[in-house]
């Protein structure tokens, strides 16, 4: 038996769509509502249904930042040259100020910046997501997601462009990242931060931070694979609404951020978490 049902596993995809990309730690949020939910299956199954969750918000990420692959991936092979040198360019939906030329230079960048945080993630990160999978402890930790995010308000310089950046500043953003394996501490939330920290403009920031994430959470999912094998059946139809759900709704997401950070109003994400967090801790000391 297990307590996943189809509305259940709505629920999650939801919560996965609208927090994954959200500086606000999916998470925390995964392991609040699972609590809540009343969903007490193994961990394996768990882990299993995250799996599934992720591959729809990565599903999304690729598509929103479809041109950015495309020209990132064809720089480095010649059969795609033709379509970068075309006059609309990969990059013009997203970032208008990047070309193929620079292009060359960031996808190295992003490379050095995924794999510390890969091998980490690969080695420990279910050992620290099930040491610190506790409703309290990913409270706490929300209420430091926000703290770091609400820095960035006093951040007033426009920021350095690709043609600044070298591998130190790409590997910095790429080590905090790291700390996202503990359920609270926002990947996005963090990586955002920090690239805002080392003076990054707001849209490479936001670029960098999301074009790590998807090789990472490629691997993950790669790497969560054999965790499907323990998937209930009863499980695999919430398993497959969660999935879509959190694709959709994270598609949507992706660019209210963005407009957010362009209006510099990242940092009222801060708010959101102090008052989950709060939340959280009251009702599990007092109620």
């Amino acid at each position: 038996m297990t307590d996943f049902t189809w509305i259940k596993g709505l629920i999650l995809g939801l919560v996965q769509g609208f927090t994954e990309f959200f500086p606000i730690s999916s998470a925390a949020h995964l392991v609040m509502a699972e609590t809540y939910l009343g969903i007490k299956d193994s961990a394996k199954t768990l882990a299993a249904f995250d799996v599934a969750l992720h591959l729809g918000t990565l599903v999304a990420a690729i598509l929103f930042f479809k041109k950015d692959l495309e020209c990132l991936i064809g720089v480095w092979f010649p059969k795609w040259r033709q379509k970068l040198e075309a006059p609309d360019s990969f990059f013009s939906t997203v970032a208008p100020m990047v070309h193929p030329g620079n292009a060359k230079k960031l996808g190295p960048l992003i490379i050095g910046a995924v794999l510390p945080a890969a091998l980490i993630s690969a080695k420990f990160g279910q050992f620290f997501t099930d040491l610190f999978s506790d409703t309290i402890v990913a409270a706490v930790l929300l209420l430091i997601t926000g703290f770091v995010i609400h820095t960035t308000r006093w951040i007033q310089s426009d920021g350095i462009g690709i043609d600044r950046i070298g591998f130190k500043q790409a590997l910095l953003v790429g080590l905090v990242q790291i700390f996202s394996v503990l359920p609270g501490l926002s990947r996005s939330g963090i990586t955002l931060s920090a690239g805002l920290f080392l003076k990054f403009k707001t849209e490479l920031a936001f670029r960098f931070s999301f074009l790590m994430m998807i090789p990472l959470t490629a691997i993950g999912i790669l790497l969560g694979i054999p965790d499907l094998l323990h998937l209930p059946q009863q499980a695999v139809i919430a398993a497959i609404f969660g999935c879509i759900v959190a694709g959709v709704t994270g598609y949507f997401c992706i660019p209210i951020l963005l407009g957010l950070m362009r209006r510099k109003k990242f940092f009222i994400f801060a708010y959101y978490c102090w008052a989950v967090g709060v939340l959280v801790l009251l009702k599990e000391m007092f109620f």
